[in-house]
């Protein structure tokens, strides 16, 4: 990215002040310093958000800047644009914790590139959902009603589908604010509005006019129970691992499934048997042939030859096909029934097969016979029977098996043949595999790649009718005249009626006497729920009106994140449309997010209780209260009962009160390799822990360390200041490492605006050392976001703020803040102050992508100039490296830490608590070490919780009565104890445990010198092995060393 060379961004003035509406939505903000107000004990979540969104959106600032300022190609090019389009969830009912990861990914990106001064724009809308939505209107109507869609008619239906829409997508927009995702809410669409169902009507016509969209008929997904076909990704494929009863709609007894049936063919030449299996025999009536392979020494003899049909009174081939039939499966025989299966469909085509459909809409048997109206099951039963009759009949036998179900209804997939609208993709499709391979196209990870290609390269034609009521009517037309169809194909589209009338009298060649007696009908279908959501984002943005200024400034957008699940279903649909109709790619970046699911990690599904509602999380729930919302929802009675029961196992006190920020950061820090997230709700209550702590501490800063007076320095430079310890010196002008927003963070860090008359002020180490602690977070966070590594953007962060900050930088401070420290280091205590101010001016801008609420509410409350700062954090700068980062500096601090872990570690082995203080003596090898740590001794003494405290050097000799700790191999420490405990009682404890270190460590060699040990002891355990011996060893080692140091005390 370029410097930024604009000022920070405000929206343009409104009807009201910007720092009054701070103070009309948040009292506590602008006043409550000047009152000498203190923020209250304690974290509490809904008080810190509450307000906050709201004037967010009342200032405009979820808008992009271009909405306020000219943002031509030029400053494009030189400050960069980012526009990004919610995946538009679905209207079928509220957002659960998967979307609650989507929307987090996406608003910190959103937030860290606007907060960089980028032209951003995040779109928000909602999915009408056809079949989804349509399924859970008609369970509510049939629980509420007692009625089906077809009692109340199609217009009646669809009128409660919309009012089941605005009630959802109301409560989607209070979910989606509440977790404070920042929309821009005034380019809010819906996949069924005016505009996107234009843009929907002139996609199909203008694919139809272009030949890509043509009616044929092809085998669909249909579901006999929705009485509609559907797409690939609602069908569930179920595995079983043989015989097994299911439930299916329409039928009161369960259906056996995962049974594999043999039975005969009888050859009408020679009369010889052919046996072939068959996991649906009820399909023997749809069969056109029979296949072998044509190198099959087996069959050879029978190339031409026919068999009989059971249940027909004629023959059919048998044909050669080395595509569908395996010699080495089975008996190498394999009936052909184009009608109803996929592999059967295409060698069909092949041999040229007629296509016989057994089976109707509804399920029963069609095909002419004594089977003709039964159920299919029913029929599959009653043919084995007739089978077993006609000695046609081998057996049955349970068979491993997957099974396609619709996802909404459980109902068994039918392969059915029919008439239907199809896109035919392989031309956009080809195009968009290149892309992706050449890089122009990214995936994130890129092992997506290798699904892309699965999918595109050998992709089919696209079925997009949909036999329902709720969606895009298909703006198709059969045209009749005197009732008669003007030809085999009939059918036009058409923008409007008047259009495809003109186009039918054009393409049928009508006389204007037949002209005069067209009639046409509409296709009483609608599209597909992905033909609609698959011409985003483009629709979105305005098209097909390519004139729409949103169009023009924002279109084609950076990145689209979504989940890996659909990313054929709906992202390479959207890549192949745009490629068609607008000749580019509609985003050059997809970030493909993790799946959430539960801590078991089983999917989450209302019906088996696992879901959680962010809210939930957010707000807190009891259990009874989780129990209630099963109760009142949509589901079967036998499913409320599943639900309650697996809540009480997973959620046994309920969700306890954790608030969006919480739920955000937890959710990004188990995004990690992309890999699915097994949700453990005490993960995020985790993170409700370090919300607290940061609240607190910045709580502590403010009120104690910097105290109500205090007020940061100036910003602006009159002169250079120093350069970091350990950095050759670069004007401000000069240093490469330097931009101007690091001018600013130096200059409050050290609280000079000059230097007088030439002096040098030296940077405390403490403060150097925080400060490139400061440094290397900024540069990692900004390294991760830029990667999309959002797992790394929470650990370092995370590692500044709580172990940085909070566990070190604020306790070594507090010796100078308080006046206790040795005079060199107290002289900078207006140094350390500024250093303080700094941390947490500039931590909370790094960390407000992930914790937007807290960030907001703490950063109001800083002192200094808020007109300066600007009216919000969010539109504040992203911090950016400052060159203060030192990794001397930060070898350092690790040696005082590794001090003071060791001294602390031994004065708990002695159980010493903090207010015993034991003097203690560090011996040094290197000489610029045992200088630099007796000039830090002040924070070895406050951090370690010891007394008087003395470096030297290592070949001076040690008083007696003193416990040794090695740190490393040039410093040891000495803690005078012998005064402190008893140490014959020491010396017992101590015994008694190598006594039983011994027994556990004699006991595991035993069994590990055993001689049938390694090939009787599986390999992992015996690795177990080896460790715990390792370990108990090595603890036997630390013992002894504890007891020969406690004799030498009594020497």
């Amino acid at each position: 990215m370029s410097k930024r060379t604009s000022k920070p961004w405000t929206p343009a003035p409104g009807k009201k002040d910007v720092l009054r509406l701070v103070k009309e939505a948040h009292e506590k903000t602008k006043a409550a310093r000047e009152a000498g107000e203190k923020p209250k004990d304690g974290y509490n979540p809904m008080e810190v958000e509450a307000g906050w969104y709201d004037w967010w959106e009342r200032s405009g600032f979820f808008k992009p800047r271009s909405d306020f300022e000219k943002w031509d190609e030029e400053r494009i090019k030189q400050d960069g644009q980012f526009v990004i389009c919610l995946p538009p969830p679905n209207v079928t009912g509220s957002l659960h914790i998967g979307h609650a990861l989507t929307n987090a990914v996406q608003d910190s990106i959103v937030r860290w590139r606007r907060m960089r001064g980028e032209n951003v724009l995040w779109i928000p809308g909602t999915d009408h959902a056809g079949i989804a939505t349509q399924v859970v209107v008609e369970k509510k109507l049939r629980k509420e009603e007692n009625k089906s869609r077809h009692d109340i008619g199609r217009e009646a239906f669809v009128e409660k589908v919309w009012e089941w829409k605005n009630a959802y997508a109301s409560t989607i927009h209070g979910q989606l604010r509440q977790t404070a995702s920042s929309l821009d809410w005034t380019r809010e669409f819906f996949t069924m509005d005016d505009a996107r169902a234009e843009a929907v009507t002139e996609a199909f016509c203008s694919l139809h006019e272009q030949g890509i969209i043509e009616r044929a008929t092809r085998l669909v997904n249909w579901c006999v129970s929705l009485q509609s076909a559907i797409s690939d990704l609602e069908v569930v494929y179920k595995e079983f691992a043989g015989e097994t009863k299911l439930s299916v709609p329409g039928y009161d007894k369960k259906i056996a499934v995962g049974l594999m049936y043999d039975f005969y063919y009888v050859v009408e030449e020679t009369g010889e048997k052919l046996q072939i299996a068959t996991t649906r025999p009820e399909t023997i009536l749809g069969d056109t042939a029979v296949a072998i392979h044509p190198q099959d020494e087996r069959y050879k003899h029978l190339h031409g030859k026919h068999v009989k049909c059971p249940f027909r009174n004629e023959s059919i081939p048998i044909v050669l096909d080395d595509k569908l039939v395996n010699m080495e499966f089975g008996t190498g025989v394999v009936k052909v029934t184009p009608a109803h299966d996929p592999n059967d469909f295409e060698c069909g085509k092949r041999h040229n097969l007629p296509e016989l459909a057994m089976l109707d809409k509804n399920g029963l048997i069609s095909a002419e016979g004594p089977f003709k109206g039964m159920k299919r099951f029913d029929a599959r039963l009653e043919i084995v029977k007739e089978l077993w009759k006609m000695d046609l009949f081998v057996g049955q036998k349970s068979h491993a098996m997957k099974i396609g179900t619709c996802q909404r209804t459980g109902d068994i997939i039918e392969p059915y043949l029919m008439p239907q609208w199809f896109v035919n993709c392989g031309d956009s499709a080809a195009r968009a595999l290149q892309l992706e391979q050449a890089d122009v196209l990214k995936l994130i990870p890129k092992r997506y790649g290798k699904i892309w290609y699965h999918w595109l390269n050998d992709i089919k034609p696209w079925c997009i009718s949909r036999q329902l009521w709720w969606g895009h009517r298909i703006p198709a037309y059969e045209c009749f005249v005197d009732g008669t169809p003007c030809a085999v194909d009939a059918w036009v589209s058409g923008r409007s009626e008047e259009e495809a009338k003109k186009k039918a009298i054009e393409k049928f060649k009508l006389t204007a006497e037949q002209a005069a007696k067209l009639t046409l009908v509409r296709d009483e279908d609608v599209l597909d729920t992905w033909f609609s959501s698959g011409l985003l984002p483009h629709s979105a943005l305005g098209w097909p009106n390519v004139e729409h200024p949103d169009f023009k400034q924002f279109f084609p957008t950076q990145l689209l994140e979504t989940g890996h699940d659909i990313l054929f279903f709906w992202v390479a649909r959207m890549v192949m449309t745009s490629l068609i109709f607008l000749d580019k790619l509609p985003f050059d970046t997809v970030y493909l997010h993790a799946m959430v699911r539960d801590k078991e990690g089983k999917k989450m599904s209302k019906s088996t209780g696992n879901v959680i509602d962010p809210i939930d999380v957010r707000n807190g729930i009891t259990l009874e209260e989780l129990h209630e919302k099963i109760r009142t929802g949509n589901l079967d009675p036998e499913e409320v009962d599943r639900a309650i029961a697996l809540q009480k196992k997973y959620f046994p006190e309920g969700i306890k009160e954790c608030g969006s920020d919480a739920l955000r950061i937890g959710l990004l820090a188990n995004t990690s390799g992309n890999s699915d997230v097994n949700l453990d709700i005490s993960k995020i209550t985790a993170f409700r822990a370090f919300c607290n702590k940061l609240y607190n501490a910045v709580k502590y800063g403010l009120e104690y360390s910097l105290g109500l007076d205090y007020e940061p320095p100036t910003t602006e430079l009159v002169a250079p200041l120093l350069s970091p310890e350990g950095n050759p010196f670069h004007a401000w002008d000069k240093n490469p490492n330097v931009d101007e927003k690091s001018k600013t963070l130096r200059s409050r860090a050290t609280g000079h605006t000059q230097l007088a008359k030439g002096e040098e002020v030296s940077m405390p180490f403490a403060c150097h050392w925080i400060l490139s602690r400061l440094d290397r977070a900024v540069t990692d966070a900004n390294k991760h976001f830029e990667n999309y590594e959002f797992s790394d953007v929470v650990r370092c962060i995370y590692s500044f703020w709580y172990d940085d900050f909070c566990d070190n930088f604020l306790e070594i401070s507090k010796p100078v803040m308080t006046g206790k420290a040795e005079a060199h280091l107290q002289k900078h205590v207006d140094v350390f102050k500024h250093t303080l101010f700094v941390c947490l001016e500039t931590g909370l801008r790094l960390i407000h992508p992930l914790l937007p609420f807290c960030s907001e509410e703490l950063w109001q409350r800083l002192p200094g100039d808020r007109e300066a700062r600007g009216p919000s954090i969010m539109i504040a700068d992203y911090p950016r490296p400052s060159g203060w980062a030192n990794p001397g500096i930060d070898a350092k601090m690790t040696l005082i830490f590794d001090i003071v872990h060791g001294l602390r570690g031994q004065k708990a082995s002695y159980q010493l608590n903090d207010k015993v203080e034991p003097s203690v003596i560090i011996a040094c090898k290197d000489k610029e070490e045992a200088q630099f740590l007796d000039a830090e001794k002040t924070f070895v003494k406050f951090l370690s919780k010891i007394g008087e405290t003395k470096i030297v050097d290592a070949s001076e000799a040690v008083p007696a009565g003193c416990a040794a700790q090695v740190i490393g191999p040039s410093v040891t420490c000495y803690m005078q104890i012998a005064d402190l405990i008893d140490i014959d009682a020491e010396l017992k404890k101590i015994q008694k445990k190598q006594a039983l270190l011994e027994k556990t460590i004699g006991s595991l060699e035993t069994k590990m010198a055993a001689p049938t040990y390694t090939e009787k002891v599986p390999e992992k355990v015996r690795e177990e092995n080896a460790a715990k011996l390792a370990n108990y060893k090595a603890e036997l080692a630390d013992n002894l060393t504890q007891a020969a140091n406690l004799k030498s005390m009594k020497k």
